[in-house]
């Protein structure tokens, strides 16, 4: 670093619990993980994404941050009959096996979920196509996502197309429930 520039490193801040203060984090385990906040917005997701393709198979769109062009998204829109349980549960999910709840918009009276895109939905992509051992590997992470969601959301409905595939062959399950087509 320049030492004539006005900038300067500091040190990172560790928010911890009350009863951490008098220890401070080691260098080897550092602070614990975050996960990010789940944003609720009282506005229209139409301010924040732009449509790209209707989605017939789960009942979703395609869009793209108008930030980011290349950040594809699927919008839900919500029919749960207990928004406010339903969002503090989204909140609390996080598993490398789920899709990720990034946004929540609240316009309207709709309640519309903002999830991370996933390429390919397992119900279009068909058994016949893939061989033994990447099926075995499909049904394993189901089964790694399924565990998880039973301890965390037991009230969770998933169908067959709830299980996605990345290109990059991740998978993950949408767990989005009571949802429908949104309609801007």
């Amino acid at each position: 670093m320049d030492p004539q520039s006005r900038l300067r490193k500091v040190k990172p801040f560790y928010f911890g619990n009350v009863q951490d203060i008098t220890s401070t984090p080691s260098a080897t385990t550092g602070p614990p993980k975050s996960r990010p906040l789940l944003r609720i917005e009282f506005k229209s997701p139409k301010d924040d994404y732009t449509f790209v393709q209707e989605l017939r198979s789960n009942h979703s769109m395609h869009v793209c941050h108008r930030k980011n062009h290349l950040h594809l998204a699927v919008i839900r829109e919500s029919f749960s009959p207990a928004p406010l349980q339903m969002l503090e549960m989204l909140g609390q999910v996080q598993h490398p096996n789920i899709a990720d709840s990034l946004d929540v918009y609240f316009h309207d009276g709709k309640l519309c979920i903002v999830g991370e895109h996933l390429d390919v939905s397992l119900f279009d992509l068909g058994f016949k196509r893939l061989v033994p051992w990447e099926i075995a590997t499909i049904i394993s992470e189901v089964i790694k996502a399924m565990t998880y969601l039973l301890d965390t959301l037991p009230t969770c409905e998933l169908h067959m197309d709830s299980v996605r595939l990345s290109l990059q062959g991740d998978v993950k399950l949408g767990i989005h429930s009571h949802s429908n087509n949104y309609r801007g």
